[in-house]
């Protein structure tokens, strides 16, 4: 088998590829992006770039039920706008094998938070494997397809940006054949009605069991003898930073999860201490508490409980490095911003100018406006909020309030938000910020470019009739780089009430050096 460098991402498209997907479906984000990127081009594969993580869990869905194998990739916030769909489906099961790639964000590089997905996948009661490097990412995409049309449940790979990202060795295997397409209509199953669920979930609880025991099988927990009586628990990732340590200390490593308390009481019935080792929340941590308090982790604050955990941290709780941190030779802090010539600076500053009261920001590039010496952006709290928060402000007869948001996040979850605010009579100013790319992620394009994926040429979906279709006052379309045009819109639907839209459009810098190109 070839043998070759792969990022944590590309290793998990190419298990899935090996695994005989007929399918592939995501929304971008980092760190998952890539996922999706490789498959498309990689492969022959059919995939999407959906509006959003649930639109693209449920076209995931769909493809399973007609017995073919499907991966589902998005990072951890965008699970969030997939579980109602993630919940739901584990008690219909599926058909054709389904994998949920999800991308965790420790220390939130490029995240509103940090939240841990292993929580996800033990509320919705499935199991998620945690590679420790890309070789295991690969060898668990594939085995994931097996294991998931076994239980007839979906199963969650989750990973995290420092290992999605990074280079490792990893052997590449044959390329199975795609199943054959089997679709059956099965109501009794497949209706999520009241009639149904309680005896679906009773089957899902009957499965846990045999969920652990293919954990077993497939040895993905496993414990490694070594010298003294401090023990390990290594989760995922934090496996290498244990073996970083440089000494034989007994190790568990856990790679999938619903974890065997059996097997945690085994490791550890004949250790003084134990030391937990996890990115994320204390989730195994807490497990351990309930068999042994002398534990030294997130929750005795031994480690930091906030951020990305990393290696030293492990290091330094053992003795193996020391920070005497000298200031002066600190770096500079060098925090992300607007690229010179990005049509987002233009807009701000004519935003700055019409002196609006309070601006609700979204999620993208954009948000970077926030920083000086624009501080162009008051709040930010996930995709497609700016519109709803910009509608409860103004209900308090709040004047001159303006939502900013990205043109891809608007199709993401900005369109609803949109029609309640025209529904309920807000008055609001809503900039769409339209660059012709979800920029943020790497310039992927949207349903109002006309390319999909795979770069083939598809409809186009036209933003000024969609705003004129959800009812809104007013919609004006400015190019950013007019300043005084921009200024004066912009300055007209401040003092305008009703819902009224500014379109900035012009395309980013760097996509626009692609097109010239």
């Amino acid at each position: 088998m070839e043998k070759v460098l792969m990022l944590g991402c590309d290793a998990i498209a190419r298990g899935a590829i090996e695994a005989g997907i007929s399918y592939a479906a995501s929304y971008p984000g980092t760190p998952a992006t890539q996922i999706l990127e490789y498959v498309a081009k990689n492969s022959s594969i059919k995939a999407e770039w959906s509006v959003n993580e649930k639109v693209a869990y449920e076209v995931a869905y769909g493809v399973s039920l007609t017995g073919r194998r499907v991966l589902c990739s998005m990072k951890h916030v965008g699970l969030n706008v997939a579980s109602d769909p993630f919940m739901t489906s584990a008690y219909l099961g599926v058909k054709g094998g389904f994998v949920l790639a999800v991308g965790d964000d420790p220390g939130a590089y490029s995240s509103q938070n940090e939240q841990d997905s292993r929580f996800y996948a033990s509320f919705a009661k499935i199991a998620c494997l945690e590679p420790s490097d890309a070789k295991e990412a690969k060898d668990m995409a594939y085995v994931a397809f097996d294991i998931s049309e076994e239980l007839e449940l979906p199963i969650m790979i989750r990973s995290i940006t420092r290992l999605l990202h990074c280079l490792s060795p990893v052997s590449l295997g044959k390329i199975k054949a795609e199943k054959e397409i089997n679709l059956n209509k099965n109501p009794e199953r497949l209706l999520a009605i009241p009639k149904n669920v309680v005896r679906l979930h009773c089957e899902l609880n009957k499965k846990q069991e045999k969920i652990k025991k293919l954990i077993e099988k497939y040895e993905f927990n496993k414990i490694f003898s070594g010298n003294g009586k401090v023990g390990i628990i290594a989760c995922g990732i934090t496996y290498n930073y244990a073996k970083e340590i440089g000494e034989d200390f007994p190790i568990l490593k856990i790679s999938a999860y619903p974890v065997d308390e059996a097997l945690i009481y085994k490791f550890i019935k004949n250790l003084d201490e134990i030391v937990v080792l996890e990115e994320g929340y204390p989730f195994v941590e807490n497990l351990v508490r309930k068999y042994n308090i002398k534990i030294k982790g997130k929750l005795s604050r031994d480690l930091p409980l906030e951020g990305e955990l990393g290696a030293e941290p492990v290091l330094k709780l053992f003795g193996k490095i020391n920070f005497p941190v000298k200031k002066d030779i600190l770096l500079i802090p060098r925090p992300p911003m607007l690229c010179q010539g990005c049509p987002h600076r233009e807009f701000y500053k004519a935003l700055n100018e019409a002196n609006p009261t309070f601006v609700a920001g979204d999620i993208g590039c954009y948000t970077l406006g926030a920083n000086p010496p624009l501080k162009a952006i008051d709040t930010c709290l996930c995709m497609g909020a700016s519109i709803s928060k910009a509608a409860g402000i103004s209900s308090q007869g709040i004047k001159k309030v303006v939502a900013v948001i990205g043109d891809s996040t608007f199709i993401h979850s900005g369109i609803p938000a949109l029609i309640n605010a025209v529904y309920n009579k807000a008055n609001i100013l809503v900039c769409i910020l339209d660059n012709s790319a979800v920029a943020m992620t790497g310039h992927q394009p949207t349903p109002s470019i006309g390319i999909t994926v795979k770069g083939e040429e598809t409809k186009k979906l036209d933003l000024v009739e969609l705003c004129k279709a959800c009812g809104v006052d007013s919609v004006e379309l400015i190019d950013p780089y007019n300043k005084k045009s921009a200024f004066e819109t912009i300055k007209k639907g401040l003092e305008s009430s009703g819902v009224n839209v500014v379109i900035a459009k012009r395309p980013c810098v760097l996509v626009s050096r692609k097109l010239k190109s």
